[in-house]
């Protein structure tokens, strides 16, 4: 597998997902997904963080192939949550509403940084090599 789109329908295969599946949990077209699977194009920003987890791997295998990040075996869907995503549900199910929209828009604004700073480190390992 030398190619992200390589990367990307094997492991789709293996977690035995259609590219229609795909498409609908990471929310975009199944067109979409053959063309990254053709390498006519190429996931990037929200798409490749939505894509890693809906494969179960690092973005920077879907990308790199690093032997390291490589996927495991599929998790079985749905998970329990563990205790700190439990405790997060509870303390944020106590907010009062206009409590809550503050703290999700922060918690999107930090999402929306990190992965911009992702982008920024995986455009400058491509312009390095």
């Amino acid at each position: 597998m030398n190619t992200p789109g390589q990367r990307i329908r094997a492991r789709r295969k293996e977690l035995k997902l259609t590219q229609r599946a795909l498409a609908k949990l990471i929310k975009v077209s199944h067109v979409t997904v053959s063309q990254w699977e053709t390498d006519d194009s190429e996931a990037g920003g929200k798409n490749l963080f939505a894509l890693s987890e809906a494969l179960q791997c690092s973005p920077t295998w879907i990308l790199y192939g690093d032997e390291d990040k490589f996927p495991g075996d599929a998790l079985p869907t749905p998970r329990e949550l563990d205790e700190r995503e439990t405790e997060l549900v509870r303390l944020f199910s106590a907010l009062p509403e206009s409590e809550k929209e503050k703290h999700l828009a922060d918690l999107r604004e930090r999402v929306d940084g990190f992965n911009r700073l992702f982008e920024e480190l995986l455009r400058a390992r491509k312009d390095s090599k």
